[in-house]
């Protein structure tokens, strides 16, 4: 890739440790090249993954997942970005593989750099690898950081 310059790079989170690792890994990048640094997570759409469910206030979880992201977006902005102000942060809701493709695409993303792990063994059985499903959709490049 002679001449890769990225002026735009991607980080996906799903607020995990690993995730974090992942955000320093490309902080570096993005110093390095002098890029944008944009952090997005996807909250899950809870109604489409669950499907109808009477019991549950999915609006009350879906809040309190957008809390959650909030408060880790600032420990990030606080202790990882504190010397860096080139980034953007960026909460949606929907499938996380299918949006994080999506806001690539549309936002002019050079590279996607992703943690190869997840929250938990859970997860990945419940819903899939998102590292993997994004690696297999996107046309972009996608750096996986090994943990």
């Amino acid at each position: 890739m002679q001449g890769f310059s990225p002026k735009n790079i991607l980080v996906p989170t799903d607020l995990s440790e690993n995730a974090q690792k992942a955000i320093e890994y490309a902080l570096s990048l993005a110093k390095a090249y002098g890029a944008k640094l944009h952090i997005y997570y996807v909250i899950t759409d809870l109604q489409a993954a669950l499907g109808y469910v009477p019991s549950l206030p999915l609006d009350k979880i879906e809040a309190s997942m957008r809390q959650e992201a909030e408060n880790y977006f600032e420990h990030i902005k606080n202790k990882i970005l504190k010397d860096f102000d080139n980034f953007d942060m960026h909460i949606e809701v929907g499938d996380a593989p299918k949006k994080i493709v999506e806001f690539a695409t549309n936002n002019d993303i050079d590279l996607i750099v992703m943690g190869a792990q997840g929250k938990s063994a859970l997860e990945r059985f419940v819903f899939g690898s998102t590292t993997e499903k994004v690696l297999r959709m996107s046309k972009k490049p996608i750096l996986v950081v090994k943990m």
